[in-house]
């Protein structure tokens, strides 16, 4: 699996290639995960319209508008992916992953 994560205003873009139909735990991931729950009380928990998503066969691009009360840095979502997907799996890809940019 490849992935680059970059930042680029008030949006966090994801681009993986090499999915091999993980596309619904990575979306799980993102939605469900640490990185999707509110950490403070003014804060507000990411939500699926705060995700746009094109996906192939095996690639997903992805879009993270994040909020005036809620920032999600590239590097803590990059850090996060890598871990559920590549530590967590038994079996990762031999591709090495893409550093953030």
């Amino acid at each position: 699996m490849r992935m680059q994560v970059s930042e680029q205003g008030d949006e966090v873009f994801i681009e993986l290639s090499g999915v091999a139909g993980r596309h619904q735990r990575i979306l799980q991931a993102l939605t469900e995960g640490p990185i999707a729950r509110a950490t403070a009380p003014d804060e507000q928990a990411l939500t699926a319209t705060d995700i746009s998503v094109r996906a192939g066969a095996n690639e997903m691009h992805i879009r993270v508008k994040t909020r005036a009360s809620n920032h999600f840095q590239a590097l803590s979502i990059y850090h996060y992916l890598r871990h559920v997907l590549l530590e967590r799996d038994p079996a990762p890809a031999a591709d090495a992953l893409a550093t953030p940019h």
